[in-house]
């Protein structure tokens, strides 16, 4: 019984388990906000851009955590803007996602959080093409996804500013 305690216990405290939760209540938090105030729709578009910056927040210095979220918000702003402006056009929409999925490919090169930040647009881009954006909401949209990505990045500073040895420790 003693040996299970003591893996438990090491558990709740280690990295994964506080990555896990900050990743869980940056991502619930807008959904669930939205659902009380009655605007699913923008909280899950919210929720997205905080996933995607989520994925890329990985271990390493607090300076390359900071530029590889920054980047992935503006690529996800990017992809997110240029997406619906496709949807109506089958050929823009083939070289879209032809240009989009080599470019962000050709992130792994530079390493993990790059290769995340690569992923992520590529998952923007493949939900935001189901989605019927009106025209004069693209920016809203894009915006919302970005949104997401500031909430996120600003969490993660601010977890980080707080206890800024806490990773080593654990």
């Amino acid at each position: 019984m003693h040996l299970w305690t003591g893996a438990i216990q090491r558990f709740l405290y280690s990295q994964a388990f506080a990555d896990g939760l900050r990743t869980t209540a940056a991502v619930l938090t807008p959904a669930l906000l939205g659902f009380y105030l009655g605007n699913f729709d923008i909280s899950f578009t919210v929720a997205l851009g905080a996933m995607c910056a989520a994925f890329t927040d990985s271990a390493g210095p607090v300076h390359h955590k900071r530029n590889g979220m920054l980047l992935n918000i503006l690529l996800c702003f990017v992809v997110a803007l240029f997406t619906p402006l496709a949807q109506g056009h089958p050929f823009f929409m083939g070289v879209l996602i032809a240009v989009v999925t080599f470019v962000c490919a050709l992130f792994m090169v530079y390493g993990a959080r790059a290769a995340a930040v690569g992923s992520t647009a590529i998952l923007v881009l493949i939900l935001t093409m189901d989605k019927p954006v009106a025209p004069g909401k693209i920016l809203e949209h894009a915006a919302q996804i970005a949104a997401g990505g500031g909430f996120y990045l600003v969490l993660s500073l601010f977890f980080y500013y707080l206890q800024p040895y806490r990773i080593a420790q654990r």
